[in-house]
């Protein structure tokens, strides 16, 4: 594969991480009258207890992990980044036993009811934390394969952002309970890391270095 068609198929897998997240997330929200963006965890749509279409929205955790750590993959094959490549693909790897974690021990699930429900939180902090620090050290893997000067700082500004209000969540009850609705908060954090994906994913798309993505032509051949 050449390097200019493995970065499209990056692009690709994030930009369809994204899209399939938020698509899963609005068709179980649609399902429930009284569901608030604003005033309710993501991960409520995944209660089957409370939510019709739980299976939809824990499926949308599962492949956000999976398809976020396959594109990494893909990059850092793609752009030979040893040792930021190697963090970055600890942590997207970290986001998607996370995602895991917050699908599959969903409220009412066997492990929630047998007193784990605590893997639940575990793994939000897993997806969230560890997304939006693979964020940060994805821009600079990212940076070497796009022209844009101006993708690096505005990569690592969303995933610093996306850490300072993980942080807020993490904090929620002492400093915003008050003024602020959870659900805001959370998705604020989220949302910073599939916004990531869908502007890296088109960045990529527009404006690859011409000497990354262009395949090699050994002298003397053609």
């Amino acid at each position: 594969m050449t390097t200019r068609r493995a970065l499209s198929v990056v692009a690709a897998l994030w930009i369809s991480a994204a899209v399939i997240f938020i698509g899963f997330e609005a068709i179980a929200a649609a399902a429930i009258p009284s569901y608030s963006y604003t005033a309710k965890y993501i991960s409520v749509l995944g209660v089957p207890e409370w939510s019709p279409r739980a299976t939809l929205m824990n499926w949308g955790f599962y492949l956000q992990g999976a398809l976020f750590l396959a594109g990494a993959v893909v990059a850092v094959r793609a752009v030979h980044r040893r040792r930021t490549g190697v963090a970055f693909l600890l942590l997207t790897a970290t986001n998607a036993v996370g995602n895991f974690l917050v699908g599959f021990v969903h409220g009412f699930s066997p492990l929630w009811n047998d007193g784990h429900e605590w893997l639940h939180g575990f793994g939000a902090f897993l997806a969230i934390g560890g997304g939006n620090a693979a964020i940060v050290v994805g821009s600079v893997v990212v940076g070497r394969a796009v022209s844009a000067r101006w993708y690096l700082p505005i990569g690592v500004m969303i995933g610093v952002a996306g850490l300072v209000l993980a942080a807020m969540l993490h904090t929620y009850a002492r400093w915003a309970a008050d003024f602020s609705h959870i659900g805001l908060v959370e998705r604020a954090c989220v949302y910073t890391i599939i916004g990531w994906q869908v502007f890296t994913g088109i960045v990529l798309l527009a404006r690859p270095r011409k000497d990354v993505a262009a395949p090699r032509v050994e002298e003397g051949v053609g």
